[in-house]
């Protein structure tokens, strides 16, 4: 098995979002495809790797957010067959409901950004249950629900490797800063750090990133990631006793990443990519609902 880490350039930045060619005996597959926006971009990365959308067996995402998976209806719509989490698969068939959820928080700038998703034929997506195995390219694929970015989260083991989309955080560069992927509406804790805990089970030899790439130490990059989620949720849970209201807390919740990646030496370049996948302000917005979700739950 041979695992190509593409960059989709999202925005005009590089090493934002990757897409993974992974070529086994019999074949080639695709783990994630980015977003609509990113087609042209995929297709002559995968050229260049000697690849066109009729020599891929299989597209697995990861979540049906639109920066991993907004391009997935294309590939369907070629005939290549489409793989998610059950929860996820209608959302592809039919993602009119998940486009006008983005279009209302993005605005007028949705189309640049993202693109417009392409329904895919229903025929065409399968959806894999937790521990399922994919038989496809010569390769054996194992679907880990990963919950805790969102319900609907698959990482992919192949071999002793795992593609852990949005469950293992996103690391951009050499430097020990980790930012936690806790997009709303669906962060959760308790889930992510049960998601943590799952992957280091498996004792991967390495783990990939969509945001972004190779991470040869898994033991100590989730180690490091199951201590900026618990350290990041409790500076949020502190903010909310003390009454922070929404707009002074993604403040205080940016400078507070901000001097962690300061003490990271993350150089500033890295640290402006992050704010394009992952910004501080969308973060703290959702570890501050999953709070307030929790405080509703027990009253």
């Amino acid at each position: 098995m041979q695992v190509h880490p593409l960059d989709l350039n999202f925005q005009n930045t590089a090493q934002a979002i990757a897409s993974f060619l992974v070529e086994g005996p019999e074949g080639a597959i695709l783990i994630e495809t980015g977003p609509e926006s990113c087609r042209k971009a995929l297709l002559a990365a995968l050229k260049e790797q000697g690849h066109r959308p009729e020599t891929v067996s299989a597209v697995l995402v990861t979540h049906i957010h639109l920066d991993h998976a907004g391009g997935a209806g294309w590939w369907a719509q070629q005939g290549v067959p489409v793989y998610v989490h059950p929860k996820g698969a209608r959302h592809l068939v039919d993602p009119a409901r998940l486009e006008e959820s983005a279009r209302q928080v993005y605005g007028a700038s949705f189309d640049a950004l993202w693109g417009a998703m392409v329904p895919a034929p229903a025929e065409r997506v399968t959806a894999l249950e937790d521990g399922e195995v994919l038989s496809v390219a010569g390769l054996e694929i194992e679907a880990l629900e990963t919950p805790g970015h969102c319900f609907h989260h698959h990482a992919y083991r192949i071999d002793d490797v795992i593609f852990c989309g949005d469950s293992a955080g996103a690391k951009l560069d050499e430097a020990d800063f980790i930012s936690v992927t806790s997009a709303p509406p669906q962060f959760h804790l308790e889930y992510t750090l049960a998601s943590i805990e799952k992957i280091r089970a498996l004792r991967p030899a390495a783990l990939y990133l969509t945001h972004f790439g190779k991470v040869e130490d898994p033991d100590a990059h989730l180690d490091a990631y199951r201590d900026a989620v618990e350290l990041n949720a409790l500076f949020v849970k502190q903010r909310l006793d003390e009454g922070m209201d929404e707009e002074s807390l993604q403040i205080a919740y940016e400078a507070f990443q901000m001097e962690q990646a300061f003490r990271a030496r993350l150089p500033s370049p890295v640290w402006e990519t992050l704010q394009v996948v992952n910004g501080t302000a969308m973060c703290a917005d959702g570890i501050r609902l999953y709070w307030e979700k929790s405080a509703n739950d027990r009253a």
